[in-house]
């Protein structure tokens, strides 16, 4: 019988860095360990960019980027919040916020596959669009929430005699992980996002039609911004036109920090919900601990750093194994 020998993963990796950087926190502040304060306050504020970082990773596994992310989010839920207010209905408000999602993410899409535009000037382009038009439509004002999205940013499941509740945008983030990682790792649609990344040309020559695939996913990123944008205005009840000005960053380094390949065509939708806790547990954990703010993005940065030499260690054999997995599958 064939000995089975142990091999160290990035994933794997990345979970035992969240394994001590959760320990080190909690050793020093014991309430960290508590249930209640993991659930409704550290898994909870993380629940947004989370949600944005699982189409990032399908887009930048084919080879793109979207800056825009946050200014989607934004433009969302404002003309969402002012349509609410304006006609006294959640439901528009709701079916306006889930429009101008999907517009946003399919106009990046075609400028990129149709005008052969690269990703990053088009999304730093539709960056600065999407927030003018927010600035412009608001008038420099705050835009407040509506009961569905207070519903879904402040709804939670069971009652406050319970030890621990869950907010409802927790379970919609899980149910909405769950359907990403099936997708990107389980369907001939996710091999072709793999496949993209590593050689488009290739992949076109095949009769995959590329440029409807990128224009899917970046429309559906648009959606899944609206989406978040709909819990982002319920839990913070009131929105600027600046508020997504660092959300598309933080997005970015969840899902490079899950090991995802800026160049494409390597990467794990389940690194990038490790990154994500573990970007979680830093942001609350370092407020926890009474650090300050400057040396709380330090402390982030090295983290990031540590674990991007490790991605670089490791990412050459990954690719190797990727094209191999494709061609085979794709043949079959």
């Amino acid at each position: 019988m064939k000995k089975k020998t142990f091999r160290m993963t990035f994933n794997l990796a990345l979970f035992l860095i969240w394994i001590v950087i959760f320990l080190f926190i909690g050793l020093r502040s014991p309430y960290f360990f508590k249930p209640a304060y993991l659930i409704s306050t550290m898994l909870r504020n993380i629940v947004e960019i989370g949600m944005v970082a699982l189409p990032m990773t399908m887009i930048i596994l084919t080879g793109g980027i979207d800056l825009s992310v946050g200014n989607i989010l934004v433009l969302s839920c404002m003309l969402g919040g002012m349509s609410a207010a304006a006609t006294g209905s959640s439901v528009v408000g709701i079916l306006v916020i889930a429009l101008v999602g999907l517009l946003c993410g399919f106009i990046n899409g075609i400028v990129i596959t149709k005008a052969k535009i690269p990703p990053m000037i088009t999304t730093l382009s539709t960056m600065y669009l999407y927030l003018g038009i927010a600035r412009g439509i608001s008038q420099g004002n705050s835009v407040y929430s509506f009961p569905a999205a207070a519903w879904m940013g402040n709804t939670i499941i069971g009652s406050y005699t319970d030890p621990v509740q869950l907010p409802v945008q927790i379970l919609f983030y899980l149910v909405l992980a769950v359907v990403f990682v099936i997708v990107v790792q389980k369907s001939s649609f996710g091999r072709k996002l793999f496949a993209i990344g590593l050689n488009e040309n290739a992949v076109r020559y095949c009769g995959i039609d590329t440029d409807r695939i990128k224009i899917i996913v970046y429309t559906v990123s648009g959606l899944v911004c609206a989406l978040a944008s709909i819990i982002w205005l319920g839990r913070f009840t009131s929105v600027k036109y600046d508020a997504g000005t660092s959300f598309n960053l933080k997005v970015i380094t969840i899902v490079v920090l899950g090991g995802t390949s800026i160049n494409g065509g390597v990467g794990d939708m389940k690194g990038t919900l490790l990154a994500t806790l573990i970007i979680a547990t830093l942001n609350s954990g370092l407020t926890v601990m009474n650090i300050p703010i400057d040396a709380q993005t330090i402390i982030q940065g090295v983290v990031l750093l540590i674990s991007l030499i490790a991605f670089s260690i490791a990412s050459q054999r990954a690719r190797s194994r990727k094209v191999i997995k494709v061609v085979s599958q794709e043949k079959g």
